[in-house]
């Protein structure tokens, strides 16, 4: 779970707002812990918080940092992959409160050895990469990618590998991210 970057526009701390009277990082937690689904929570390598992160770290499953700063969610993507030992990994942003239980059972699955990302698409092309299952033996490109130091992005890395795209709206409309103190409004 990447709960990395400068929140700007939402006015700094962005895992720590309050939406509809919850943590934003406490809705992707508690739906991983509803599920029994092993997760890590990784921080920028600059503490945003460290008080609040600290209440984290005494009751999350595992919470870690950036190695290197302004990497990105690529470098979230490579601390996650680096603490779990797992073949598939679900990235999940914590800014994203409207994802379900019942869509992270969806991306599931599709889970199928021959990709080695499995990623929604919506019909305009956009991609949803931080709702994403990403496998193990997408580690060493990562590794390439952030040693190159040039494309940091997660579609760099999807280019670069077998991606499985699916239909977006399967999932229906759990892709909203809470950006702006406006959207710390919505109701959900």
């Amino acid at each position: 779970m990447l709960a990395g970057g400068e929140g700007k526009r939402i006015g700094g701390e962005k895992p720590f707002k309050i939406f509809n009277g919850k943590c934003l990082l406490d809705y992707p937690v508690d739906l991983l812990m509803s599920l029994n689904i092993p997760y890590v929570i990784v921080f920028a390598k600059n503490p945003i918080n460290t008080k609040k992160e600290r209440e984290f770290i005494r009751k999350s499953y595992i919470v870690s940092f950036d190695l290197i700063e302004n990497k990105g969610p690529l470098m979230g993507l490579l601390v996650g992959m680096r603490v779990l030992e797992k073949e598939w990994f679900l990235a999940l942003p914590c800014d994203a409160p409207f994802i379900t239980q019942e869509a992270i059972k969806k991306l599931i699955n599709f889970i199928d050895n021959k990709y080695n990302i499995i990623i929604p698409k919506h019909k305009n092309g956009y991609i949803e990469p931080l709702f994403a299952l990403y496998r193990r033996d997408c580690l060493k490109e990562i590794e390439n990618i952030i040693l190159e130091g040039k494309n940091l992005s997660l579609r760099n890395l999807i280019k670069r590998s077998k991606p499985l795209f699916i239909d977006a709206e399967i999932f229906g409309n759990i892709f909203i991210n809470i950006n702006t103190l406006d959207d710390l409004n919505i109701k959900k």
